[in-house]
């Protein structure tokens, strides 16, 4: 892949990451299908199985998913960096392909996972078989996914990296089914919107752990439109 693709790809993956993820909150709920399943057929509509994990995206993380690294001479700060993409300013001498050869496959990727309220189904512990770069905490599917860590600062999980593979083979078993993914802007208090929701469940019968019923906003809670998500 030569720069100018890169760019092509990067400016398009800005313009998605502001669309879809700037500045909001992301709760994945997950569980074991077999556990979640059972807890189903005995129709009690209590769904304690499930779990949950949430990630903030902010726009100095943008850098990190595209796997280049900048020119300090041109661009001060991964923010510069996501302006410079969302304005149409990034020039091939902003920036550098990582010498292992990674930046190539997370480009590969960058603009589906763009949209990863729709495209995650799995999310898992890392198993850090084979990285140099840790990530505590991966969501994606068979063909790529997102890895997450706590901010040192903030305290707030954040996506650190992206990797073009199989979920499955870089997180430990058992990997754990996306039942939901809903999200709020960052500064909202609760979560009201439903981005995906598996087929099934039905939000109108279905609880969860108190812990998660505390975080909903159970009476503004709605579905998003697929034609709103690209």
């Amino acid at each position: 892949m030569n720069k100018r693709r890169a760019i092509q790809i990067m400016v398009n993956a800005a313009e998605l990451y502001k669309k879809n993820l700037e500045d909001q909150k992301i709760l994945f709920l997950y569980g074991i299908p077999s556990e979640i399943k059972k807890v189903l057929q005995m129709e009690s509509g209590r769904l304690l199985p499930v779990k949950k994990y949430e990630a903030v995206f902010l726009r100095n993380n943008f850098l990190h998913l595209t796997g280049v690294k900048i020119n300090r001479t041109e661009i001060s700060s991964a923010i510069h960096f996501y302006e410079k993409c969302l304005g149409h300013r990034l020039m091939e001498s902003d920036f550098r392909f990582a010498g292992d050869g990674s930046t190539n496959q997370k480009l590969e990727i960058l603009e589906n996972m763009m949209c990863l309220k729709r495209n995650v189904t799995m999310i898992g512990d890392f198993s850090g078989r084979g990285w140099k770069l840790y990530s505590e905490k991966v969501a994606g599917n068979v063909c790529g996914c997102i890895g997450f860590v706590k901010d040192r600062n903030t305290q707030w999980n954040v996506p650190n990296t992206l990797l073009k593979k199989d979920i499955r083979d870089v997180s430990a078993a058992p990997v754990q089914k996306v039942y939901a993914i809903i999200s709020k802007r960052y500064a909202e208090e609760k979560y009201s919107i439903l981005e995906k929701l598996d087929k099934g469940l039905d939000m109108k019968v279905c609880t969860f752990p108190e812990e998660i019923e505390r975080m909903l906003d159970r009476g503004n809670l709605r579905l998003k439109m697929k034609s709103q998500e690209h």
